[in-house]
């Protein structure tokens, strides 16, 4: 007997399902890893690496682009694009990130740029789910690239084709990878997938079996070990082998996030096998776990089904109702739900309690607000497509609040302007005045004329011009007798000879402190111009700020007048974004919900058919 089918309910975890889901599981490197750069030799190259390396992307995108529009980044230019190329394509943006790397293809650059361009454009390819372009960017990727690189294209390679059905192929690249240690369970687990799916079951069996058992206790691990136990347990399911199907279900977790498909797959291995006591047991066991999963929504239909091979009509038409009463609430709530969505609530909630800040691609929401809805919000976030919504809007959300920032700072730097201007009318009188009243033109015309006394001086080598005051005052009372008219008269004698002592006394020390008395003028007169030189500087300096304030004011206000523009039409541009991208998730959302509610209403009416049956039974034998 087949299991996709028993007592007309539909097996809900088909191996199928199961392979398909879990053939792309697996960890890549970041859309924006780290990046060989040798020698920097442009500042702001540096600065925006040391952004990178601290993953702080949105700000090494940011000061990236500055300096590659100011022209800073002239040394590492090839090296700077294949940078923003990554920073764009780790936030989601495909198309400005193709851009990048087809230039790069077009230009002349270096192989190994040009490997590390087609790996990325293949990448790029492969996010966006186009596989066979993702293909061929890859197969044109030469001998260049670094080897965990080359590791993960060949990697994304094979799941390309998996996606795309082509097992053999994707086998074929898997066979022969050898990868880092980090990614090698991956690899192997993709491989017996790829090896089920081509009806090779003991080969993809032996592999999916050695990652089930492999050692290790971290969560990434664990949930790489149950899914493939999950995987091939299901897979022995769909081949009849209940025999070999059931140990191997054993092994997932009992409180992982596949413990409820295993214990599902457990009872029905038993009940093909019609031991339909011991089928009860996993089945009784997911009754009381959460409702929104199928594989419980399911049990509360295994469970009378069982009962009624048992022979219990009464428990299994009681558990047939019960069933029926469940999905009746359970689809009111769904109701709520839907109406939540539709309303705009849901979405804030669901990042009420997340800490705002522009994320990378590989950014997912783990937490949910406390609320009577957040049984359906942690199944909401477990869809891809929606948590890409989420990511966009958070990212959305997170260029607002910086827009909002930056249109606060504009208006407190139009304060400081503001300021500045204040403050600038109230000095630059006071200081004009200050300097008009020192007549420094005076000062400098008074410096030439000693500098033109002390130079004839030392042109005539006066030693008399540099005696001090009281020096001074002597040669000339001696020099006045000498000039006078009686000084050559007689009885004056010892006069003249006292005359002719004092004179060539201070003649000679005059002559001994000559040069010693010039260095010291020179000395003085060097002074007076490096203080006057200083004043002069400080003088013009003056001048040239209060020329200069008006003008640099009236910059940074234009500046700041062109860029509030900018500011606000951007602010309205994300507003509008955002709209859209709530819109969308919101639509997203509702049909996961309907989608919940359309599931349940058919195991609602499933119930009901095994519930008239079981009336019909009862009835008959009655008659």
């Amino acid at each position: 007997m087949g299991i996709t089918a028993i007592n007309g309910f539909r097996y809900a975890s088909c191996p199928a399902a199961i392979l398909a889901a879990g053939m792309l599981f697996a960890p890549v490197a970041q859309a924006g890893e780290k990046l060989a750069t040798g020698v920097i030799r442009d500042l702001e190259y540096g600065e925006v690496l040391f952004s990178f390396y601290q993953d702080d992307y949105f700000s090494a995108l940011s000061k990236l682009l500055v300096a590659r529009d100011a022209g800073r980044v002239s040394h590492h230019e090839t090296e700077a694009e294949l940078l923003l190329g990554g920073l764009y394509l780790s936030y989601g943006q495909h198309e400005r990130a193709q851009e990048i790397f087809d230039r790069l293809l077009t230009d002349p650059v270096d192989s190994a740029i040009q490997d590390r361009a087609w790996f990325y454009l293949g990448k790029v390819q492969y996010q966006r789910g186009r596989f066979a372009d993702a293909d061929a960017a890859f197969r044109k990727v030469g001998n260049d690239l670094p080897q965990y690189l080359d590791a993960e294209r060949r990697l994304l390679m094979s799941q390309g084709l998996m996606a795309r059905g082509m097992f053999a192929p994707a086998a074929a690249i898997l066979e022969s990878w050898q990868g880092p240690d980090e990614l090698l369970a991956y690899g192997r687990y993709n491989l017996g997938v790829a090896l089920v799916r081509m009806n090779r079951l003991e080969e993809g069996a032996r592999l999916l079996d050695k990652v089930g058992r492999m050692s290790g206790d971290t969560e990434e691990i664990r949930a790489l070990r149950d899914k493939a136990n999950l995987a091939l347990g299901y897979a022995y399911l769909q081949e009849e082998l209940e025999g070999q199907a059931k140990p191997v279900l054993q092994r997932v977790s009992l409180h992982g996030p596949f413990s409820n498909k295993a214990l599902l797959g457990v009872g029905w291995v038993d009940a093909i096998q019609q031991n339909y006591r011991q089928a009860l047991v996993p089945w009784m066991e997911l009754k009381s776990r959460d409702l929104l999963d199928s594989a419980v929504q399911e049990s509360l239909l295994a469970i009378p089904y069982a009962m009624g091979r048992l022979e219990a009509h009464g428990s299994a038409a009681q558990n047939y109702l019960t069933a029926l009463d469940v999905f009746d609430t359970e689809i009111g709530r769904l109701d709520t739900a839907i109406e939540s969505a539709r309303s705009g609530t849901m979405i804030p909630a669901l990042l009420e309690a997340d800490n705002p800040q522009i994320a990378r691609w590989y950014w997912q929401l783990e937490r949910v607000p406390d609320t009577a809805q957040a049984r359906y919000l942690y199944h909401l976030i477990a869809n891809h497509e929606l948590q890409d919504g989420l990511r966009n809007y958070r990212d959305l959300m997170a260029l607002q609040q910086h827009l909002d920032r930056w249109a606060e700072k504009l208006e407190a730097f139009d304060d400081m302007v503001a300021t500045r201007w204040l403050a600038y009318r109230q000095r630059a009188l006071p200081t004009s005045t200050q300097i008009d009243a020192v007549d420094l033109d005076r000062y400098l015309a008074r410096r030439d004329r000693l500098a033109g006394e002390l130079e004839a001086i030392e042109r005539s080598r006066d030693i008399a011009g540099l005696a001090n005051a009281r020096e001074r005052t002597l040669w000339q009372q001696l020099q006045a007798l000498e000039d006078h008219p009686a000084w050559q008269a007689d009885g004056l004698d010892d006069a003249r000879q006292t005359w002719r002592v004092l004179k060539g006394f201070l003649s000679w020390k005059l002559d001994r402190e000559y040069k010693y008395r010039m260095w010291q003028q020179k000395r003085s007169l060097d002074g007076l111009n490096e203080a006057l030189a200083q004043a002069v500087r400080r003088r013009d300096s003056v001048d040239v700020r209060l020329d200069s304030v008006p003008r640099e004011l009236e910059a940074f206000s234009d500046r700041i007048a062109a860029v509030l523009p900018r500011i606000e039409r951007m602010r309205a541009e994300v507003a509008a974004a955002l709209m859209r991208q709530q819109n969308g998730i919101q639509v997203l959302a509702v049909r996961e919900l309907e989608a919940q509610k359309e599931r349940l209403a058919t195991y609602r009416i499933q119930a009901r058919f095994a519930l008239a049956t079981i009336y019909d039974r009862a009835t008959a034998s009655t008659d």
